[in-house]
């Protein structure tokens, strides 16, 4: 199963669950997403708007992949599990965010823990590379720390 989240914040994240959804019903994928305020309603995906945490960690243990929004919180809970994790960074200019997230992304898979995707057309190539995607060995008290310090240095300041 394929867990995709794409946040909770306002914005609508289509560009991403659009093509998705088309490619989880083209190859039979099984893929739960938690949908956010995403306009676009899924066909051949389950999904939810809004799932309780526990509930979602639970997916993402699951999961043989996790595809994140590019946000702190995606990431951080996507982390907590060595899965392969595919983060595809929301963008401002196309009113998805009116955050910056792909310094993120790219910052967590130049040290091995993601595989970011920057072109929603190389969704199904990134997909069928991320299913053996082995992330980098981690301390369970490095990530947080990194991506706190990321944060207060690029967004919070």
């Amino acid at each position: 199963m394929i867990v995709a989240m794409v946040g909770t914040g306002p914005d609508s994240f289509d560009r991403l669950v659009r093509p998705l959804d088309e490619l989880a019903g083209k190859n039979g994928w099984e893929v739960f997403i938690q949908l956010g305020h995403t306009r676009y309603e899924p066909r051949h995906c389950r999904f939810e708007r809004f799932v309780e945490r526990d509930v979602l960690l639970r997916l993402i243990g699951q999961a043989e992949l996790v595809i994140t929004q590019g946000g702190y919180g995606g990431i951080r809970d996507a982390l907590q599990f060595d899965k392969p994790i595919l983060a595809v960074p929301r963008y401002p200019a196309l009113k998805e965010s009116p955050d910056q997230q792909e310094e993120m992304v790219r910052a967590m898979e130049k040290k091995g823990y993601l595989i970011g995707l920057y072109d929603i057309n190389g969704l199904e190539t990134a997909i069928r590379g991320a299913m053996g995607f082995k992330p980098n060995p981690r301390s369970g008290s490095a990530i947080p720390k990194m991506l706190a310090e990321y944060v207060t240095a690029h967004i919070a300041g």
